[in-house]
C-alpha cells in the first residue's frame, strides 16, 4: 500500500496555478504557502511556485536560524548534514524575504526541500540581485507568479552521504500582472564562482527556459498572448525605468 501511495503521489499533477503549472517529474509537495516539485533522485527541488502581492513584502517575521529536513516528503530528501564540510550554501529557491508576512510562511521556506547546493558567491551575489529585482517588480504590480528551478547540464557533482545533486544553473520565470497588462521575465544564472556578468546579461526569454528544461509554463494563457510574452526577453532592471 505504501508503494502504491508513493507512485500516486509522484504521478500527481501540480495544484492549479492561475495560468497553469509545468508537469512535476518528481514528488508534488504542497506546503500551503508555496508548491515544491521535489526530485527523489536528485534530493533537491526541481522547481517551486508561489504568488506574491505587495502586501506580502513588508512583513517582519523573523528568519529561522537553520534549515530543517522536510519530513513530510514520501521519498527521502536532503539532510542538513549533507551540506556540512561542502563548499556550498543552502540556497533558497523560494526566497525567505518574500514570505516574511507570517512566521509559518517564512518557516516553510526553510525546509531543505526548498534548498539547493549553491555557491555562496552566487547566493549572496547575482542570485540575491535577482531576488531583489523580483521583489521590486512585485511592489509595483498587482501580483506576480513566480517559478524558480534548477538545470542539470552535464553530470552533476553530489555532496553528502545522501548524494544531493549540485545544479549547474538556477532560473526564475515570472508573470507580472498590473491591471490588464501582463509581462514576463526570465533569468538563468550559472552556479559557479567568478560570475562577473551584469544581472541583465542573464536575462533570457521564457521560451529559452522551456527549451532547456523541457517544461511548459503558463500554458493556460491564451495561445497568442502566451507566444508573445514567452518569446520576449525583458530586462529585470528595465521595470523601474518604465514605471508601472
Amino acid at each position: 500500500m505504501k508503494l502504491l501511495a508513493t507512485l500516486l503521489l509522484l504521478a500527481s499533477a501540480a495544484p492549479a496555478q492561475p495560468f497553469g503549472s509545468p508537469a512535476c517529474h518528481g514528488e508534488s509537495a504542497d506546503r500551503f504557502f508555496l508548491f515544491i516539485c521535489h526530485s527523489p533522485h536528485r534530493k533537491v527541488p526541481l522547481w517551486t511556485a508561489y504568488t506574491s502581492i505587495p502586501a506580502h513584502l513588508d512583513g517582519s517575521a523573523a528568519r529561522p536560524r537553520r534549515f530543517r529536513q522536510d519530513l513530510q516528503l514520501v521519498s527521502s530528501g536532503a539532510a542538513d548534514s549533507d551540506y556540512l564540510h561542502s563548499v556550498y550554501s543552502r540556497g533558497h529557491l523560494a526566497p525567505a524575504a518574500d514570505f516574511a508576512f507570517s512566521d509559518a510562511a517564512i518557516g516553510s521556506t526553510f525546509l531543505l526541500s526548498n534548498a539547493v547546493p549553491q555557491r555562496q558567491s552566487v547566493n549572496a551575489g547575482r542570485w540575491r540581485q535577482v531576488e531583489n529585482a523580483v521583489r521590486r517588480i512585485a511592489r509595483h504590480a498587482d501580483r506576480v507568479h513566480v517559478f524558480t528551478g534548477v538545470l542539470f547540464e552535464g553530470e552533476p557533482r553530489r555532496i553528502g552521504a545522501g548524494g544531493v545533486s549540485v545544479p549547474s544553473h538556477t532560473y526564475k520565470v515570472i508573470l507580472v500582472e498590473h491591471g490588464p497588462a501582463r509581462k514576463m521575465y526570465a533569468v538563468i544564472v550559472p552556479n559557479q564562482d567568478q560570475v562577473r556578468e551584469t544581472l541583465d546579461q542573464f536575462a533570457v526569454s521564457v521560451d529559452e527556459v522551456e527549451h532547456r528544461t523541457g517544461l511548459d509554463f503558463f500554458s493556460e494563457l491564451p495561445d497568442e498572448q502566451e507566444q508573445e510574452l514567452e518569446s520576449s526577453r525583458e530586462l529585470l532592471s528595465g521595470w523601474s525605468a518604465r514605471g508601472k
